[in-house]
């Protein structure tokens, strides 16, 4: 009899235990499978990572490179970001690189990438005046943006529709414009630097792949910010 009341006792409390363990949130159970031995039952308080964990992301997205430039003495900064094969560099200098797609130069997509002096008082003075001036013409908007700040200066970055009235648009036709300007410190300098993608905007294609290239965009190995984008 003695023995009969403790295996109901030890029933009983395996049972208590286990309704106990299904009414709590807090508490979870993982299992893990090791190539031999039993598997093993581990009760914690949060979950542990996964059996398996996906291989790191290196950030260009699939069937992109990373193209690089040098920006050269005056701005020496590296400046990179990821693109296709069919990208072609065109006009280039130190402190100017431009890269073009499309058979008709009238309504090609384009690419540029510059350095200039500024002439503001700081980092962030050069952002707030590109911020008012890139989008200027009531026929332009801007769709999503972010700003913030680098180790060497600030950034503002964005997605926008240039109005066939800004100087900057393709053919005089509506073209979206993704890109980043960026007030950097570096050598003792103020430098203002610029990465510009655009298209026509019924280039829905071209506009995608922007969406991947502007998260790739790098100065001088520092990743920059690309807004949300909608």
């Amino acid at each position: 009899m003695a023995h009969a009341a403790k295996v109901r006792t030890v029933v009983a409390g395996a049972a208590l235990f286990s309704l106990a363990l299904s009414g709590c949130s807090a508490l979870q159970i993982r299992t893990a499978e090791r190539d031999s031995g039993p598997v093993r039952v581990a009760v914690q308080e949060k979950a542990g990572e996964n059996p398996t964990t996906a291989p790191p992301d290196d950030g260009i997205p699939e069937g992109m490179k990373e193209v690089s430039v040098n920006l050269g003495d005056e701005c020496p900064v590296d400046v990179s970001v990821a693109m296709t094969d069919d990208w072609t560099q065109g006009s280039a200098n130190d402190d100017f690189h431009s890269f073009s797609r499309g058979t008709s130069v009238a309504d090609a997509d384009t690419i540029l990438i510059t350095c200039s002096k500024g002439y503001d008082e700081s980092p962030q003075s050069i952002v707030d005046a590109k911020k008012k001036y890139t989008f200027a013409e009531p026929d332009s908007s801007v769709l999503s943006q972010r700003t913030g700040s680098l180790a060497a200066g600030s950034y503002w970055s964005y997605q926008g529709v240039l109005g066939p009235t800004e100087i900057f648009a393709i053919n005089q036709e509506p073209t979206v414009m993704y890109g980043t300007r960026i007030g950097y410190q570096t050598n003792g300098r103020l430098v203002d630097i610029g990465v510009e993608m655009r298209a026509l905007e019924s280039d829905a294609d071209a506009a995608e792949e922007f969406k991947q290239m502007l998260p790739t965009v790098t100065i001088d190995g520092e990743k920059v910010p690309a807004p949300r984008f909608k």
